[in-house]
């Protein structure tokens, strides 16, 4: 299958996206502010794959989402309990959206840039989870030594990534966001298989791992695969 892929390879990915996502954040303006989501969702298809349990309880955890976008997911953590709740996002207006939405509530951090590179300046944390954020947007093999570092022994790591489409190769991918106004973005992104991640976790530190892989509503092709591994201890 071939796909549109925009020479964008001297560029680093991280810029690339962070152009795309601060222009669909100035486009979604439809937000309702300061409303903390009932329970997390780990696909675009509500009801279907995993809900909060999925990542137990937060209550006195430090807690980071990588790629949070607008904040509910880790506001989410920030209203039950978590004692550090760091919300990390490559574009600075989504950034800006997620402060206006939830600033009020306690316990709340906010970091604009490469998810990486802002990682490696946190405290250590007990829980690291990324929903079709930076585990999907940003190179795996780079990101997940970080996270390794980042997180207390047998802290836990969960996030979900779209699966593969039919036919396409594993690694760097690059497609287009399409805004209202019809001007197409590219963005990079990462696919793998469920067991290329169990791979990738495994080489980097991880065990237990678990992939389920949730199918979208009636006959549509894409499907996510949500993960979640443990570190291991030292």
């Amino acid at each position: 299958m071939q796909h549109d892929m925009p020479q964008v390879e001297p560029m680093v990915d991280a810029s690339v996206n962070a152009h795309a996502w601060n222009h669909i954040a100035a486009q979604d303006l439809g937000q309702n502010v300061g409303t903390v989501p009932e329970g997390i969702e780990w696909t675009c298809w509500p009801g279907r794959g995993p809900g909060s349990e999925f990542l137990g309880d937060l209550a006195g955890l430090r807690v980071a989402e990588l790629g949070c976008g607008t904040g509910e997911h880790i506001a989410y953590a920030a209203a039950h309990g978590a004692r550090l709740a760091v919300g990390v996002d490559v574009a600075e207006q989504r950034i800006a959206q997620a402060r206006a939405r939830f600033d009020h509530l306690p316990a709340l951090l906010w970091r604009v840039g490469d998810a990486a590179q802002e990682l490696a300046e946190l405290p250590r944390l007990d829980v690291c989870f990324s929903i079709y954020g930076a585990l999907w947007y940003a190179d795996p093999t780079q990101l997940l030594p970080v996270i390794h570092n980042r997180l207390r022994p047998d802290g836990l790591l969960a996030f979900s990534v779209n699966g593969p489409r039919t036919g396409e190769l594993s690694g760097r991918r690059v497609d287009n966001l399409t805004l209202d106004s019809g001007v197409r973005l590219p963005v990079v992104h990462y696919s793998y298989d469920a067991d290329a991640w169990r791979h990738l976790l495994d080489e980097h530190g991880f065990t237990d791992s678990e992939v389920l892989a949730v199918q979208a509503p009636e006959a549509s092709p894409y499907r996510t695969l949500v993960l979640r591994a443990r570190r291991s201890g030292d």
